[in-house]
């Protein structure tokens, strides 16, 4: 066991990590400076960077619009043409029950996530609407990503697509769903995020005391989490659930020097969501 988890550091580790901090300062500088994605976006992925990006733009609010207004089913506006991130808190279903992720027959989970997958599918269909408002077309698409940590919730969320779209695609969105590996070094306008996993364990109905998870789940992994947050430019839509991942733990590295640290980052990530108004259920 001892020898598997050296290997497993050892084909695991960043080797240019590895060389930036036994390197002299004199010899080494760090890029803090972004020009991807705008300013609220880049407020979720700095709790990656211990806060030291900084966006580059010259005006962020003009150089990454959208242009869009998505809604909730009661018609109301959950994002406007000022809003850049939202989380939509998957922790209960649309009849307001507790939801969970998918189970086969035996009850173990799948990896996958049904609600999920058809609220994305819908939301792409209402920006299909949107961006035929305002100007894109068949021969002028708007480029959109969608990222999962799951290769069975990409296939899920391509059959949900095609249940709302059987005639075949969109009229003005080019779509590309993948997981969040295949997304490295990617980027795109906008961004759908489907974080998956959910066992239904709310720990405010637990007497507040919350339940140990998997430190290895892909969903924990803080590279992963940095890509998926981090592709969108102008505006990125996660869907996940509160009650599971404000109580995860998840390992971040020291920016410049050996060692790590161990926070509950998404609670970070949603805390200032939900005070900036950007969280839904």
């Amino acid at each position: 066991r001892h020898n598997l988890r050296r290997f497993e550091r050892m084909v695991t580790a960043s080797l240019f990590k590895s060389h930036f901090e036994g390197a002299d300062n004199a010899i080494r500088a760090r890029l803090e400076i972004q020009f991807r994605m705008h300013p609220q976006i880049m407020s979720m992925v700095n709790h990656f960077y211990e806060q030291r990006l900084k966006c580059g733009l010259a005006d962020p609010d003009v150089q990454r619009a959208h242009r869009l207004t998505l809604t909730d089913r009661d018609d109301r506006p959950v994002v406007e043409a000022g809003d850049h991130v939202l989380w939509v808190d998957t922790s209960r279903d649309l009849e307001d029950r507790p939801h969970r992720e998918d189970v086969d027959d035996n009850g173990r989970d799948t990896r996958s996530n049904r609600l999920e997958a058809e609220l994305i599918a819908h939301t792409l269909a209402q920006l299909d609407k949107q961006c035929a408002m305002t100007g894109y077309s068949p021969q002028r698409r708007r480029q959109v990503g969608v990222v999962s940590f799951y290769q069975r919730q990409c296939r899920l969320i391509r059959d949900a697509i095609q249940a709302v779209r059987p005639s075949g695609g969109f009229d003005c969105l080019d779509v590309e769903v993948n997981t969040v590996i295949r997304y490295q070094g990617k980027e795109k306008p906008i961004i759908l995020v489907s974080l998956v996993r959910n066992d239904g364990f709310d720990a405010s109905g637990g007497g507040g005391v919350p339940r140990r998870r998997s430190s290895r789940a892909n969903v924990a992994r803080y590279e992963f989490i940095n890509v998926a947050f981090s592709r969108a430019q102008e505006l990125l839509v996660v869907f996940g659930a509160r009650t599971m991942y404000e109580s995860y733990e998840v390992t971040l590295p020291f920016m410049d020097r050996e060692g790590q640290t161990t926070r509950t980052v998404y609670k970070d990530i949603i805390d200032e969501l939900d005070r900036n108004g950007r969280l839904v259920p």
